[in-house]
Parts: C-alpha cells; structure tokens; sequence
C-alpha cells in the first residue's frame, strides 16, 4: 500500500489543488453573490431536512454510503480520462466554499470549524486519495491510448485495494464522527 501512496503523491497533489481552487472560487461566489448563496443554502438546508429526524446511527449509515459511493465512483469512473474525479473534487470544493461563506456570515468562522473540522480531517483526505487514484488511472488510460504498454486493469485492482484499505475506513471513522461526535460538540461549544 506504502508503494501506491507514493505513486499517487503527484496525483495527490492535483486533486489538493482542484478541490482547494473550488473552495476558493467558493467562496468568491458567497461573497460575491449573496442572493443566489443564499438560495442555494436554503435549498440544501431543504434537501437534507428529512435527514435531521434521523437517530445518529441511520444518520452514519446514511452519510457514509453518499461518501462511499462517491469516492467508488471516482475509482470505478477514473479510467474514463479522470472526468469523474476532477467532478468530484471541483463540486465538494465549491459547495463547501459557498455554504462555510454563507454560515460563516451568519454564525461566525468557529462555528463552521468546529462543524466541519472533526470529520473534516478524515473526510476530505479519504475524499482526495479517491480523485487521486481516479487520475492515476485516467492519465494511465491517455497513456495506453498513445501507445504505451500500461497495465490498466492491473491499475484498476490496486486503486480499488487501496479504497478498501484506506479510503473506505477513513469515511467510516468521519460518517461516525459527524453523526455522533460532531453534534456534541456543538451542543457543548454553541
């Protein structure tokens, strides 16, 4: 596994930059845009009411299959150029930009750290290992289009190996962490 993460630490890092210029692009448009941020996070706020009603161990379930899912599809659709993954990476970042201006405003900048940062720390880099394995794969693809001898599919196993040893659990601890740990400490700090 050791020899994977070193092969993805170029991939790493374009996916810490897709996913950072969209939180900044972001927040560029929270701040520019006030109106349409508003409507937006009232929209999402609306999408995930039903989720509030939820006890805390569903709620896990629930988060971390969206989560799951979401970094598989990354490493399942990565051969196909890495368009799933840059997706991944430029939609989280941006609505995280967006939603952490608009609650930011409203509640202040600790209160978005203190409701993002304990699952944030295990999420986002589960999150960023998937769009990195994607890549490897999708610039293995290019590379096998243009002759090289590459062997994909062997690729493809070893970055679904990697999901399952690393990503999948990483998503575990933050789905469990947001459900349970998260709302604690909200109570207690707010």
């Amino acid at each position: 596994m050791e020899n994977w993460v070193d092969k993805l630490r170029a991939y790493l890092l374009v996916s810490l930059i897709i996913f950072a210029s969209s939180a900044l692009l972001g927040c560029y448009v929270g701040l520019a845009y006030p109106g349409l941020t508003e409507n937006f996070v009232e929209k999402l706020r609306e999408s995930f009411a039903p989720l509030s009603d939820q006890d805390p161990l569903q709620l896990a379930l629930i988060i971390l299959l969206n989560n799951a899912v979401k970094c598989l599809g990354a490493v399942l659709l990565g051969p196909l150029f890495g368009l799933a993954p840059i997706a991944l990476g430029t939609i989280n970042g941006f609505v995280l930009g967006l939603v952490s201006i608009a609650v930011s405003e409203a509640r202040g900048s600790f209160y978005i750290v203190v409701a993002i940062a304990p699952h944030g720390v295990l999420e986002v880099p589960a999150m960023l290992l998937s769009i990195a394995i994607g890549l490897r794969e999708g610039w293995l693809l290019v590379r096998k289009l243009n002759g090289e001898k590459v062997e994909l599919k062997r690729e493809v196993k070893a970055g679904l190996s990697l999901y399952v040893k690393l990503v999948l659990p990483l998503l575990i601890a933050a789905a469990f962490t947001e459900s349970f740990i998260t709302p604690l400490l909200m109570e207690i700090i707010f």
